[in-house]
């Protein structure tokens, strides 16, 4: 049996880290993480070729930052390979209808996520989670996982950290903004190109709610447990709010 949750637990997952990210904005939101001491989920590309990532002049020292990130404490993420959508499959979570993964062959993606690994171990990273670009993947993506031995994956929707048929524990990643919720363990995603202003009610948000973050480490201690039938309703709402949103955006069109 799971580990029983009083009140609502958090965590922050921060996505698209790489050399070439907009470091005048990075180095405020890391301030701001020590400052909290909250501890994220950090998505890192290992070889990115995502045009819309390079917004800067890459960070020489960017591995000796991500080593020392996981020296803190900080959890990182392999996410994808290259950050290269060469599919329009959105996979098992059917949000985003583009994929670096989805859609491919079990051998084609299976060497993507070594490559990236290796480019991990050269560094001296571990990988602690799968982080999926566009929150896209698909069974074979979990069979090419579950083969290099990466078994945590962040993303999903559930009410608490479970482990599925093929012993893969999942940590869910229900919603972008900080927010206080009843009960539950949630994943909040941001992304390192913050405002000014949206530093600040970043900051906002984790000085209120930071009794209640958690690492990554924490958060796979509570996933001994199947995925229930109850889990299925955070799926099914994120699915009507998509829907709302698509149809808003097709009425103002008309207009």
């Amino acid at each position: 049996m799971g580990q029983r949750v009083q009140g609502p637990r958090y965590l922050l997952r921060i996505d698209d880290v790489c050399p070439t990210m907009d470091w005048q904005i990075w180095d405020p939101i890391e301030a701001i993480l020590v400052e909290t001491g909250v501890k994220p989920i950090l998505a890192v590309v290992p070889d990115n070729r995502d045009p819309k990532l390079m917004v800067g002049p890459a960070a020489t020292d960017f591995w000796d930052r991500v080593r020392g990130w996981q020296a803190r404490g900080w959890a990182i993420g392999l996410h994808g390979f290259q950050h290269t959508y060469v599919t329009q499959d959105a996979g098992l979570l059917n949000l985003n209808p583009q994929s670096e993964f989805a859609g491919l062959p079990y051998e084609v993606q299976l060497e993507k996520i070594r490559s990236g690994l290796e480019i991990f171990a050269r560094e001296g990273v571990r990988a602690n989670a799968w982080v999926a670009p566009s929150h896209s993947f698909d069974v074979n993506t979990l069979r090419a996982l579950r083969e290099v031995g990466l078994t945590i994956i962040c993303d999903g929707f559930a009410f608490h950290p479970f482990r599925d048929a093929m012993g893969m524990t999942w940590v869910p990643q229900q919603f972008a903004l900080p927010r206080s919720m009843p009960f539950g363990t949630w994943t909040f995603c941001h992304h390192p190109d913050l405002t000014p202003e949206e530093r600040v009610e970043l900051r906002e948000d984790l000085l209120r709610l930071g009794s209640r973050f958690i690492s990554l480490e924490e958060a796979v201690a509570l996933g001994d447990r199947k995925r229930s039938p109850a889990d299925a309703m955070i799926g099914m709402a994120r699915s009507a709010i998509r829907l709302a949103r698509r149809w808003r955006c097709l009425v103002r069109r008309g207009h």
